[in-house]
């Protein structure tokens, strides 16, 4: 990560003083517009009045940003509300079905070299007897073979992943990505993957049977 994303990243975004400094910014453009067009008295008064239109709009922008500030709840006030500690599984929680090339730019479908050493296996043919047996699966995207990251991800245990990869069988595996990341009713509208990381390993089984047999 470079200096300046890690800068971005640990600054806190001011809506409140953002508008306010729009707001300075504009009362200088109305101060300074009749200087520039000195001897022209008819041209100034009519771009002061234009100015002045525009600047209102700014301004009605403004308070709605102001009260959007106010409003809106951050994660942490979220989290307070809920009794929780913010954590890394929200942001896990949020994974969505994409397209593929979507994900394989965010780094959420890898090559096998990348997903081998997410795995921490020593050789590619850990890679490919895993693929054999159904435990994990793959799916083409411009003559490239990708992995799902998640197999790696923490928040879920990999012995429950590569078992409801197996009731999948022998579905594409888009069939079974579609699996993972889409929300189900049957889950009390949580995806296979939410639902995996609060343990409900026997329920996502017999959704992921019943998702099999329909395919």
């Amino acid at each position: 990560m470079s200096t300046t994303t890690r800068m971005r990243a640990t600054q806190k975004v001011d809506i409140p003083a953002f508008v306010d400094s729009l707001r300075e910014f504009s009362d200088g453009i109305l101060r300074i517009a009749p200087s520039q067009v000195d001897g022209h008295k008819h041209l100034g008064a009519r771009l002061r009045n234009e100015l002045k239109i525009a600047l209102q709009e700014l301004e009605n922008t403004v308070r709605v940003l102001r009260v959007a500030a106010i409003e809106t709840p951050t994660a942490s006030d979220r989290s307070k509300e809920s009794g929780k500690q913010p954590d890394e599984h929200d942001a896990r929680a949020a994974l969505v079905l994409d397209s593929t090339e979507v994900m394989v730019r965010k780094g959420q479908l890898v090559t096998p070299v990348e997903f081998q050493e997410l795995m921490g296996w020593t050789t590619r043919q850990a890679v490919s007897k895993a693929a054999q047996s159904h435990r994990i699966f793959s799916l083409m995207h411009k003559a490239e073979r990708y992995f799902p990251a998640f197999y790696a991800d923490p928040a879920y245990d990999r012995r429950h992943l590569e078992a409801v990869s197996k009731v999948l069988g022998d579905l594409p595996g888009g069939s079974k990505l579609q699996f993972f990341l889409t929300p189900k009713g049957s889950l009390g509208g949580e995806t296979p993957l939410q639902a995996l990381a609060a343990g409900r390993v026997a329920k996502v089984k017999d959704v992921a049977a019943a998702f099999a047999e329909e395919a």
